[in-house]
């Protein structure tokens, strides 16, 4: 995103300023140290929403009572500006957005008023809105117990800051990533600051997470209907043998369900011959043998499940005793293989064989409690098996009961009325009854089932539109390229040439493959301060470009490099054009690395993206570029500092 930092303000109560001016391209802040160079890195990570102050206490906080930074976009100008922190700071911002030009020398804080102020927490979303980042719920598991961070511009300064103690580290990459919670979110917004995906592309994964799991319950509920199928199968015959026993027909027990909820469209009819049917009684008397023969199968069950539970109690109270003995022998048996007396040293035959005894005993013993451990196991999985049996059948013989006692209902009417035509209408009725429940369940499984596949399909399809598989593809190949590209310029180790960096978008992860090993070598392996520093500029120039040429990016194209010639010059550094040493010319190579990438991006985007760097440097001469005109600030000799 085309915006940069037009200027940095430090205000006291009295309304007196400090302020450090920029422009886009490089702009370097160069000094002696406790100039108050890395003081600006913190007040612009303040005024974009840090939950804390890390601005280094001292003059700039006893001078600081308010401080600003002047965002330039495109269109706009808008001012963040805070508290310091022990004075409404932690809870407040201000923002003021304007279309007019803003002078940096003449503002002043008559426009921090309560219109432009806002909560920390919706001064952070509104600047996130300014910056593009149009998703406000990332969540992408409907049964998630809390909602994912909302992206913000905290997140986003992950890519823009490179502090003192990073730009040249082994250990960590990204500004802030020990914590793992941020690290974590950062990796997953990736898209969304990358401009890839919007809110809508959340919604449908939201969507497809809860129709895929509906899908699965439903899978469930198919599965369990289908095992039921041979009781509802069983019921339905139930109906059906009671019609074709009140009309005098045989039934065809065989016939499947499908065809069960077709036949009752053809249905016998009743005839007086009906009267004359035996089939009703010889029914009666087959359901009631039936149950009586379950009945006994059930109290076999019974009289097994009692005698093995009998039979476990036995097996527990045996293994408890050789418990007992185990521990009587190990606390009475001797440590020694054999006895020696104490007196004149001889060995004690008799005792040494018991002590023999006693080990193999203990052997036993070992031996018998495991087999008694496992033939416990065998003991439930047996009682287990026995009592889901019983179960069935106890639901068998409640099923039999119930048809034997439509029978006995049916004859009673029979008696009282002589007449079989309403038995038969009522039958004919429950079975029509029972076939359409049944159909019901069906069709509503089917209709869920085929409305969700083709939402799941069309959600499917919309995911898709988003290429996100190729965006990834695509920007793996792009940091792979660049990040090659630009470490080849620095001061890279001979041993890790031609470098094949790589950036996994997964993990955040940055490693060198060393073809001859077949291995992998990432940054904390790598010896050598000027190889971690290679790395860090190399992969944060790549994404200074990669979000520069996204078109929906929501990264701002600023990227601030706190001291990174410190590998080279840990105190001030002045050239002396006299004797320019080894260590100056790979400085001077870094900022001619720079420069080159500012005028790469801004060939292919049409502008220039913004890198702030504050360092200890002083001339330099850099091959093709005049290092004072990206001379910002130069705070060397007395009193020559931010404040």
């Amino acid at each position: 995103m085309n915006v940069y930092i037009k200027s940095i303000l430090a205000f006291n109560e009295s309304g007196d300023k400090r302020h450090v001016d920029l422009t886009d391209g490089l702009n370097v802040i160069t000094g002696e140290s406790k100039s108050g160079k890395s003081a600006l890195l913190e007040i612009i990570d303040y005024c974009l929403g840090s939950s804390k102050s890390t601005i280094p206490k001292g003059e700039v906080t006893k001078f600081g009572y308010l401080f600003a930074i002047v965002l330039k976009f495109p269109d706009y100008h808008l001012v963040a500006a805070r508290k310091r922190s022990d004075n409404e700071g932690k809870k407040q911002m201000y923002l003021y957005r304007t279309s007019k030009v803003i002078s940096p020398k003449e503002l002043s804080m008559d426009i921090f008023t309560d219109e432009h102020a806002l909560n920390l927490e919706q001064a952070k979303i509104e600047l996130g809105k300014e910056f593009g980042i149009s998703v406000t719920n990332s969540t992408e598991n409907i049964d998630a117990t809390r909602s994912d961070p909302r992206p913000t511009i905290r997140n986003m300064t992950s890519y823009m800051f490179q502090h003192q103690n990073l730009v040249a580290s082994k250990f960590a990459l990204f500004y802030r990533f020990e914590d793992s919670q941020k690290r974590e979110q950062t990796i997953k917004q990736f898209p969304v600051f990358a401009g890839w995906v919007d809110q809508q592309y959340y919604n449908y994964r939201i969507e497809l997470d809860e129709l895929l799991k509906q899908q699965k319950r439903n899978e469930k509920v198919q599965l369990s209907y289908s095992k039921s199928t041979d009781k509802i199968r069983r019921e339905l015959l139930d109906t059906y043998k009671r019609y074709y026993m009140l009309v005098g027909k045989t039934f065809d027990e065989s016939i499947p369900l499908n065809k069960l909820l077709t036949l009752r469209k053809n249905l016998p009819d009743f005839t007086r011959d009906s009267y004359l049917s035996e089939d009703m009684e010889r029914r009666y008397e087959e359901l009631r043998n039936q149950r009586e023969e379950l009945k006994q199968n059930r109290y076999d069950i019974e009289m097994s499940i009692s005698n093995l539970e009998l039979s476990h109690g036995y097996g527990q109270g045996y293994s408890s005793n050789l418990k007992s003995m185990r521990a009587i022998i190990n606390h009475s048996l001797n440590q020694h293989d054999s006895y020696d007396c104490p007196v004149c040293g001889q060995n004690v035959e008799v005792i040494s064989k018991r002590i023999e005894t006693m080990r193999d005993s203990k052997k036993w013993l070992v031996e018998e409690l495991a087999s008694v451990k496992g033939q416990g196991n065998e003991f439930h999985l047996q009682i287990h098996k026995l009592k889901m049996e019983k179960e069935k059948l106890t639901d068998e013989i409640r099923r039999l009961g119930l048809e034997i006692g439509k029978i006995e209902d049916i004859t009673e009417r029979w008696k009282k009325t002589k007449k079989l035509d309403h038995e038969v209408v009522y039958a004919r009725a429950e079975i029509d009854i029972q076939c359409k429940k049944v159909e019901e369940q069906l069709i509503n499984l089917r209709k869920n089932d085929d409305e969700m596949d083709v939402r799941i399909n069309q959600l499917n399809k919309l995911i898709d539109g988003y290429n996100l598989y190729s965006y990834y593809s695509q920007a793996t190949t792009f940091f792979k390229n660049n990040v090659c590209r630009i470490i080849e310029k620095l001061d890279f180790e001979e041993e890790f040439r031609p470098a094949d960096m790589n950036f996994k978008l997964d993990t955040f992860d940055l490693y060198h493959y060393d073809k001859e090993n077949k291995s992998w070598v990432y940054l904390s392996e790598m010896g050598s301060g000027a190889n971690w520093l290679a790395c860090h500029i190399s992969l944060f120039l790549s994404f200074l470009h990669f979000f520069a040429v996204q078109e929906k990016s929501a990264i701002p194209s600023i990227l601030f490099l706190d001291q990174p010639s410190q590998v080279y010059f840990p105190e001030k550094f002045v050239v002396d054009e006299n004797e320019k040493s080894n260590d100056v010319q790979k400085v001077e190579q870094i900022y001619k690395t720079i420069l080159e990438e500012i005028d790469l991006i801004a060939e292919a985007t049409s502008y220039k993206p913004q890198v702030i760097v504050t360092d200890h440097v002083g001339e330099l001469d850099i091959e093709g570029y005049k290092f004072e005109h990206y001379l910002r600030k130069n705070w060397r000799g007395k009193d020559n500092k931010f404040i």
